[in-house]
């Protein structure tokens, strides 16, 4: 008695998001597809944390947005190993159950406003699986959902 006591007093005081349930896959540079599976509910937050780079000590890390600016211009040459070729080179990919493939900033803001996002995601870096080798680093996706 005294422990459901407690338990009602816990859903008392703790604000709701402390009840969000994460769900996070650390995305590794050096891979191809990488799954994620999401329960039903809806998005609370979407975040990510790290950074990755297509060719280790000689571009350097970036984000899930991938190489913008001068640094997109030196890797140029090397265009034909994107994964996609509409997007940055090192952005983050996100492939969903119906199997588009949009870049991670997109699928954030898809998700967030998904009435029922449940089901398996796929991640990667926009390289093909041929030049993986060479790239470092991972970037952590997590996922709250309420």
């Amino acid at each position: 008695m005294a422990s459901a006591r407690f338990a009602l007093f816990l859903l008392l005081i703790l604000p709701s998001d402390a009840l969000a349930a994460e769900h996070c896959v650390d995305v590794q540079a050096k891979k191809g597809w990488q799954q994620m599976s999401l329960p039903e509910g809806r998005i609370g937050k979407i975040g990510y944390s790290g950074s990755w780079s297509v060719i280790n000590g000689q571009a350097a890390p970036v984000g899930p947005r991938g190489y913008s600016g001068q640094s997109a211009q030196k890797l140029g040459p090397l265009f034909g190993y994107k994964y996609d070729q509409a997007y940055a080179f090192g952005e983050m990919l996100v492939r969903d159950q119906a199997g588009r493939i949009v870049p991670f900033a997109e699928f954030a803001a898809l998700a967030i406003n998904s009435r029922d996002p449940a089901g398996t995601y796929a991640f990667r870096i926009n390289d093909k699986d041929i030049a993986l080798w060479d790239n470092a680093g991972a970037i952590r996706v997590c996922i709250s959902m309420r």
